[in-house]
């Protein structure tokens, strides 16, 4: 056959491939978004101090998150500019591959759902 044929498309093997893809592509976007907060926390520690001793124990577990998506100051430091804009990209990419998965179930159960007609 050259062609893709609906009707021999397995719903369960169309699961697991959804679950496995989504896992995995979310697992990769975690992953990074985790190394980038090290790495902006590493340079922060390293080239102001005097700013990140000041925070308390529960201000430095949110700061990223703070730090990120709310703060405009960025001590002029072009680097932490830099980090801020690749975690924001990050966290977009997520969204939109969040919006993708939505998409994929709807049109999986929409193709479930239809079946072959025997």
């Amino acid at each position: 056959m050259t062609y893709l044929d609906m009707s021999q498309i397995d719903a369960t093997a169309l699961f697991w491939a959804n679950s496995v893809l989504w896992i995995a592509l979310w697992a990769v976007f975690i992953a990074r978004l985790a190394w980038l907060d090290l790495q902006l926390r590493a340079h922060l520690a390293a080239h102001h101090p005097h700013r990140w001793r000041r925070l308390s124990w529960s201000e430095r577990l949110t700061w990223s998150a703070w730090f990120v998506f709310q703060s405009k100051e960025d001590y002029g430091d072009p680097a932490i500019g830099a980090r801020r804009r690749e975690m924001l990209t990050v966290f977009y990419d997520m969204l939109l591959v969040l919006a993708a998965m939505i998409v994929w179930v709807v049109v999986s159960a929409a193709m479930v759902q239809l079946g072959p007609k025997w």
